[in-house]
């Protein structure tokens, strides 16, 4: 019985469904079929229900199943022993949130590859609320976004928090030395997409001071938001670190405000289940230890 047949039939019941695991694994549906028809042949029954949509156990597919977990298990604890010296390739499907990847993601990915030649990373950038849900579908294996996540089924680790600044370019900051929050509530407002935790926060605090109606764009790209303020058209709210290359070249000037913001923090989430969650248990100790020297306070400075 091959072993890669064993595997392919752990993901399948794992997610869910045959084109999930061939997402997983970098393979057709049909590669997927022809294989579990052969594990199937090799143990003399069927270890998936017939004519349902879902890839549903047998009686003696469930049974099939715990060999499976067992082996993966073993398989991974394997790969992590010999880490040093394996020369087989694990490739990590990563969901990050954009404030993350403006910031120190790239850094800590060229410093894993250093570090652990055999990890690869297939990055996707979303908003905390697809990569929430991704996560749960176990569609990626680990995430850094605005966390925690409240599942049962996820773990997560604490990895750092961001300070939140008003900023405009020079012709709009400099039209008061001390801005108000009546001041920086008639302005039109540049942040985050709408559903997140930061944008409800900000509409929060600004609504009460509005003469008018609140003006509020938001946007899922903190680039666009960037590039909208530097263009004139609003008061930038985004954390500090991703428009520091602005500041220090004076397109944006942070606004002097007694206003503050919360902070936006962020975890590292994992599938606290399957075989691959102490490996990502490794790798968030391996952020943590990353972001040491850059956090004060648990503020990441750049």
């Amino acid at each position: 019985m091959a072993v890669r047949n064993l595997d392919t039939f752990y993901w399948i019941a794992s997610l869910g469904s045959f084109r999930a695991a061939a997402d997983k694994l970098n393979l057709t549906q049909p590669a997927i079929s022809a294989r579990i028809q052969v594990l199937e042949q090799d143990l003399g029954v069927e270890v998936f229900v017939r004519e349902i949509r879902n890839a549903e156990l047998t009686f003696e597919g469930r049974r099939l199943f715990v060999f499976a977990e067992r082996m993966m298990n073993l398989n991974q604890e394997i790969l992590s022993a010999f880490s040093e010296t394996a020369n087989i390739e694990q490739t990590i499907r990563v969901g990050s949130s954009e404030t993350i990847v403006s910031t120190w993601l790239p850094d800590f990915m060229g410093y894993l590859n250093q570090t652990h030649k055999h990890l690869s990373f297939d990055l996707r950038v979303d908003s905390t609320d697809n990569l929430r849900n991704a996560l749960v579908a176990r569609e990626i294996d680990l995430a850094f976004l605005m966390g925690p996540i409240a599942e049962v089924s996820i773990t997560n680790h604490d990895l750092c928090a961001y300070e939140m600044v008003f900023a405009a370019p020079e012709k709009l900051a400099c039209q008061h030395n001390i801005w108000s929050p009546e001041d920086i509530a008639n302005q039109s407002i540049l942040t985050f997409a709408n559903n997140t935790k930061p944008s409800r926060q900000i509409r929060e605090i600004l609504t009460p001071y509005a003469h008018a109606s609140f003006d509020m764009t938001t946007s899922t790209s903190l680039g666009a938001l960037i590039r909208l303020s530097k263009s004139g058209m609003g008061i930038c709210a985004l954390p500090k670190a991703v428009i520091e290359n602005e500041t220090a070249s004076g397109e944006l000037v942070e606004l002097k405000t007694k206003l503050e913001i919360p902070a936006i923090s962020f975890t590292a989430s994992y599938s606290s289940e399957g075989p691959q969650s102490r490996l990502m248990a490794d790798i968030s100790g391996y952020v943590f230890e990353f972001l040491r020297s850059r956090l004060i306070k648990n503020i990441y400075q750049s």
